[in-house]
């Protein structure tokens, strides 16, 4: 079995050198790098992760928490952490938490005990004292969720405010009977939304109505089922604002089948702009999160906290865009 020995003397350089080259050091000529791999790939050198991991305490493995994983969102973020992740040298691991504090209380102690080098959550549901104090002492970082009034390393939008905003572009359009179909509220991320819907209507002295608000799992199916259940109760409705674009999706569904037509019956929209989102008929409107991005910028500021380095700014608040689709239509009401 090839060593870095091996490959030092095969290629002519030091093992420092080529320790280099396997952390994606930039400090290494490309001719010397190209050199070096030719070699590494003629031995089939593989180095020790278990000796280096001993010698840097350091794993290479990032460890990301997601609450569901069929929820299509997060795909494009967990890219971005991947690719940059990947450039670095590094692995990333992938664990569904279902909301579950004792899970991740759980992952949190493989922080502790160093089986990771890093945790990315995208729903940290510990106690805000809980999560200051591991801040203070582990890196991790959360992300899509802004914690306000915490010093807490994290990448978001300001969820609050684009729920306010894309629920005024349907008051705007004349609509006042508005429901809004939410996740669980004990999630911070859905608390935000839910509050935003609720700050566009009491800016324009609209009553904030209970049997307006629909919680249910963030699904095609959640989304259909709080339609039926709204339906069911003989609610009266011109609008939605899903909190997730596949609850407008099972929304809009559910209308469907109850013979009510998106948009001129009932408008919908929805948020974080998946895929499917572009593609569905009628095509949604909706909150589009910068996505990748948010993952590459996650990722950065994780590797900084693993390097030891102090953050410039604990908090990085992205910009987001509303994207008007066909869903959304036009509304000629009484204003």
């Amino acid at each position: 079995m090839a060593t870095i020995q091996d490959v030092a003397k095969e290629a002519g350089v030091s093992t420092a050198t080529v320790s280099r080259i396997l952390h994606n050091s930039s400090n290494v000529l490309p001719e010397t790098r190209d050199k070096v791999m030719a070699v590494i790939e003629r031995l089939d050198y593989h180095p020790n992760r278990l000796a280096r991991q001993f010698r840097t305490q350091e794993t290479g493995n990032i460890l990301i928490l997601v609450p569901e994983l069929e929820n299509t969102f997060y795909y494009e973020i967990i890219s971005g952490i991947e690719s940059t992740a990947k450039e670095k040298g590094y692995h990333i691991l992938i664990a569904e938490t279902h909301n579950d504090v004792e899970l991740e209380e759980y992952f949190f102690e493989c922080l502790k005990q160093k089986q990771v080098d890093g945790i990315i959550t995208f729903s940290a549901r510990l106690a805000p004292d809980q999560l200051e104090q591991l801040s203070s002492q582990y890196p991790f970082i959360i992300v899509c969720r802004y914690y306000e009034g915490m010093n807490l390393p994290n990448v978001a939008i300001d969820n609050r405010k684009a729920s306010r905003d894309i629920t005024n572009y349907l008051l705007n359009l004349g609509h006042r009977r508005i429901c809004c179909l939410v996740g669980n509220t004990d999630i911070p991320l859905y608390q935000d939304r839910l509050n935003g819907y609720k700050d566009a209507l009491k800016e324009r002295g609209i009553p904030v109505l209970p049997e307006m608000i629909c919680t249910e799992r963030v699904t095609i199916q959640g989304g259909y089922d709080a339609v039926e259940r709204l339906a069911g109760a003989g609610t009266d409705f011109s609008a939605v604002v899903a909190c997730g674009d596949t609850l407008a999706i099972g929304a809009i569904r559910a209308l469907k089948n109850m013979g009510r037509k998106v948009p001129s019956d009932v408008a919908v929209t929805g948020f974080d702009d998946i895929e499917l989102s572009s593609l569905y008929n009628p095509s949604l409107t909706t909150v589009r999160q910068p996505k990748k991005q948010m993952g590459i910028r996650t990722m950065e500021k994780l590797l900084d906290l693993i390097a030891g380095k102090t953050l410039i700014h604990q908090q990085d608040i992205l910009n987001y865009e509303l994207v008007i689709r066909e869903s959304s239509g036009e509304y000629i009401g009484s204003h």
